[in-house]
């Protein structure tokens, strides 16, 4: 009995103990943003393909609607890394990646503003893998800052 309560109790300590520390709760914080954005943009990329040119077109509306829950993927992920209580050491690379993280989301917010799907494609066939290509740099910075690779 009293072998049963070590173990069980070793086992709560190494539960408790993993998944602790500001590089495992930015690897959770990233896993989450990247696992819901990925799908989110490539549905965005098929509704603005399919979208016509014109206030009202049911297409544009909806991937005005993408744009908008992608801004609000932004939004969450730059919260999440707030949360962080990243060491003195990370703290820039920390911040390059909120910034980075908030660029997405005013880029998300303004192809969401677009009337017309030319503008809107534009902006996002140029921007938008500029921006992802950016969190991808900042993101590994941060990486390499916290000690990993």
């Amino acid at each position: 009995m009293i072998v049963m309560l070590a173990v069980v109790t070793v086992v709560v300590v190494v539960a408790l103990t993993r998944g602790s520390g500001p590089a495992d709760e930015f690897e959770q914080a990233a896993e989450r943003f990247h696992s819901q954005y990925e799908p989110l943009a490539r549905q965005l990329a098929a509704n603005v393909d399919r979208a016509g040119d014109g206030l009202l077109d049911a297409g544009l509306l909806t991937a005005q609607q993408d744009a908008r829950a992608l801004a609000d993927l932004f939004v969450t992920y730059g919260e999440a890394l707030a949360a962080i209580e990243f060491p003195a050491e990370a703290e820039q690379a920390a911040t390059q990646l909120a910034n980075a993280v908030a660029a997405g989301r005013v880029l998300m917010v303004n192809a969401a503003g677009f009337f017309s799907k030319g503008p809107m494609e534009s902006a996002l066939d140029e921007l938008q893998p500029q921006t992802e290509a950016i969190i991808a740099e900042r993101e590994q910075a941060l990486r390499q800052a916290l000690g990993g690779s």
